[in-house]
């Protein structure tokens, strides 16, 4: 005979040991967060960056010039970053047992993030500039 073990979830209340309360970690929320932000994000940016194609210098610039593609294109560059370096913290966590290594791993990619979504932001920045 088997017993279920008996737990108070702060959702659910109480219930048996398999019930879940579909709250996930901070961290899972945030990279779901993150994901629906990019989905359409992405959309927006390629259909922008496509539409760029043929164009002049010129006429990139008075397009990404305006406030909503710059927007949506750093907001594009800055939130996928994010997400990308926590999903890459994750596979360092899981695939790296050398602590010292790990450690290395996790300064490189917090680095490595934060100047692909800074060069990201300046191109967008020094594109859509006034002359």
């Amino acid at each position: 005979m088997t017993v279920a073990t008996r737990f108070k979830s702060g959702r659910t209340g109480s219930g048996d040991a398999y019930v879940s309360d579909h709250g996930g970690s901070p961290h899972a929320r945030f990279m779901r967060l993150t994901s629906y932000a990019l989905a359409p994000l992405g959309v927006l940016s390629a259909w922008w960056i496509l539409g760029l194609a043929g164009k002049s210098f010129d006429g990139v610039r008075v397009e990404i010039g305006r406030p909503i593609p710059a927007l949506v294109l750093l907001a594009f560059g800055v939130i996928g970053m994010i997400h990308a370096r926590k999903g890459m913290d994750d596979i360092i966590e899981d695939y790296v047992h050398d602590e010292a290594l790990k450690a290395q791993a996790f300064v490189a990619n917090l680095w490595a993030s934060r100047a692909i979504a800074a060069f990201w932001a300046l191109a967008i920045l020094l594109i859509a500039a006034p002359k």
